[in-house]
């Protein structure tokens, strides 16, 4: 035999609409990938294992960078201090709107081969004249060690 309990059904319906009214509006754009070495297990370099950058439509950047080593194979420490031996990522961009393109540039430090980084770019200069709704085009990521030299970038990481 089936019951049916009509106050019961009416309070299931009533919290599948509260859910419903209450669940976030849908997420922004956003560009996102993993930071990935150019030739995996080589020194120096770093894990694409939990490696990542993003930005997204409120003009931040955001990333971390995992298990640096160095050219022997140390986990890389630096002063903790905007200097010149800090890491870097560089991302160019481009506006097509606006035939705007540039790099954005962002330094950061390593404590025993991890790091983070974020960067606000809403006040750059490949910004300038672009409105709501403009396209932002990501046209490379690379990360780079305090000498200059490209490790790696954003991609994926072959298995």
């Amino acid at each position: 035999m089936r019951v049916t309990s009509a106050p019961f059904a009416a309070a299931l319906a009533f919290c599948a609409v509260v859910t419903l009214a209450t669940s976030p509006a849908s997420a922004g754009t956003k560009y996102q990938t993993s930071l990935v070495p150019d030739v995996a297990g080589t020194n120096p370099g770093f894990s694409a294992s939990g490696s990542s950058i993003k930005l997204d439509d409120k003009l931040m950047l955001k990333g971390k960078i995992k298990e640096v080593v160095d050219a022997a194979g140390l986990r890389v420490t630096t002063d903790g201090v905007p200097s010149a031996d800090d890491y870097s990522i560089e991302v160019d961009l481009s506006v097509p709107a606006t035939a705007a393109s540039g790099t954005l540039v962002v330094p950061f430090d390593l404590k025993n081969g991890n790091g983070k980084f974020s960067l606000d770019f809403s006040a750059d200069p490949i910004l300038t004249g672009t409105a709501s709704g403009h396209g932002v085009r990501v046209l490379g990521v690379r990360v780079k060690d305090s000498s200059g030299t490209v490790l790696g970038g954003g991609g994926f990481a072959i298995k």
